[in-house]
């Protein structure tokens, strides 16, 4: 949740459109205050952040401020009034509508895109259909009802084109990175490899001068007699 918003669920309290009044609290600092602001929160706030929730007022008592409207130290959010969905005069096919809005997203993409394609076959262009369309893409006025319908199927078809040429050319950028990323990683590896091999490479060579330096000594020692 945001830090500009109440973390109550349903509220709709935010800096952008509190009333006169009414403040945005954080979260208090405390463990023993925190457990007691979790037991009172409990399945009200869909995320709770302790350094960036916050609260508004209107889910305090009177009792939890002092005298200057500020929120005392031991202050726990007790109010929770009931948020209704306001509904609408046509809120009668709301439910046909979410069956349609259910099924539909039960089928992928494509499956999606087969049958807006299959519709669009068995349904037939008007006549003179082009003649009733502007060179700005709009129909003239007198224009019928299946020509203004015609001309925004044939509009969604070019959108969903467009859409599957930039999923198509993302798949592919994807593609190259995903590559890149590989030869990145194996060439880490081989660089890994070799700094292995140097390292055994100048032990062995310390292990020699060491030999070396143990000779010289033994050479020193028997010219100096």
């Amino acid at each position: 949740m945001s830090q500009n918003h109440c973390a109550i669920q349903g509220c709709k309290i935010s800096i952008f459109n509190k009333p006169f009044g009414v403040s945005l609290f954080s979260c208090p600092a405390s463990n023993e205050m925190r457990n007691k602001w979790l037991h009172a929160l409990r399945n009200r706030c869909a995320l709770l952040d302790w350094s960036r929730s916050r609260v508004c007022s209107k889910h305090f008592e009177h009792k939890c401020f002092d005298s200057q409207k500020r929120l005392k130290e031991n202050a726990v959010p007790t109010l929770f009034p009931v948020y209704k969905k306001v509904l609408r005069h046509h809120d009668t096919t709301t439910p046909d509508k979410n069956k349609v809005d259910k099924l539909m997203s039960k089928l992928t993409q494509s499956e999606l895109i087969a049958d807006i394609k299959n519709s669009m076959k068995k349904v037939k262009e008007p006549v003179n259909f082009e003649n009733f369309v502007t060179d700005d893409l709009k129909c003239r006025p007198d224009a019928s009802i299946e020509t203004q319908l015609w001309l925004l199927i044939k509009k969604q078809d070019n959108l969903n084109n467009r859409l599957l040429e930039h999923v198509v050319q993302n798949k592919k950028h994807i593609e190259v990175l995903q590559k890149n990323i590989d030869e990145k990683k194996t060439s880490k590896k081989d660089v890994d490899q070799n700094v292995e091999t140097y390292k055994y490479i100048i032990k062995c060579l310390q292990e020699k001068l060491a030999t070396l330096e143990e000779q010289i000594e033994i050479l020193t020692a028997v010219e100096s007699r």
